[in-house]
């Protein structure tokens, strides 16, 4: 008669994911080990590996014994993810901006001389036109900062008023 509480040997299975950085083919970013199969993956797929989303490139299985333990692994090699970008159908995309001191100058020079320090009749202009260039950027920047501080206009006019470009233009 055998005892109940006697086992039995047999093989067992090991399920093996190994999850390499992008590009890399031998430096491993996560290496997981399960007795029950993982989720099947595609090519395509998106994973997060430290702290990024990378996506799947490739995939090779393969099953290696050891002992009485039969190892499924599974390699995956990973690319870079392009970065996601949320849209809400309530957010205008803004435009590209142009950083430049010289754009910058002139930009509030036309504020002052041309819309009278005006941001809102510019923008209505840009609208009708349907420009969407780097100065619709630069007036949401200065709307904003108007209604943080309405004297900022007036320093803006001293300023344009301080410099001799626009007379220099009209002579």
């Amino acid at each position: 008669m055998t005892p109940l509480s006697a086992k039995t040997l047999k093989n067992r299975n090991l399920y093996v994911q190994v999850i390499y950085f992008p590009g890399r083919r031998k430096t491993i970013a996560t290496r997981r080990v399960s007795r029950r199969p993982f989720a099947a993956m595609t090519i395509g797929d998106e994973v997060r590996v430290a702290r990024q989303r990378v996506l799947v490139r490739a995939i090779e299985h393969r099953i290696e014994e050891r002992d009485r333990t039969r190892e499924h692994i599974t390699e995956i090699f990973t690319r870079a993810s392009r970065k996601r970008v949320r849209t809400f159908s309530n957010v205008v995309k803004m435009p590209a901006g142009d950083g430049s001191a010289v754009a910058e100058f002139l930009r509030f020079h036309v504020l002052v001389r041309v819309f009278d320090g005006d941001p809102d009749a510019w923008l209505a202009k840009l609208r009708e036109r349907e420009d969407d260039n780097a100065d619709v950027r630069f007036l949401r920047w200065i709307r904003s900062r108007l209604r943080q501080d309405p004297a900022l206009i007036a320093e803006i006019r001293r300023m344009v008023d301080a410099t001799p470009f626009w007379r220099a233009a009209q002579a």
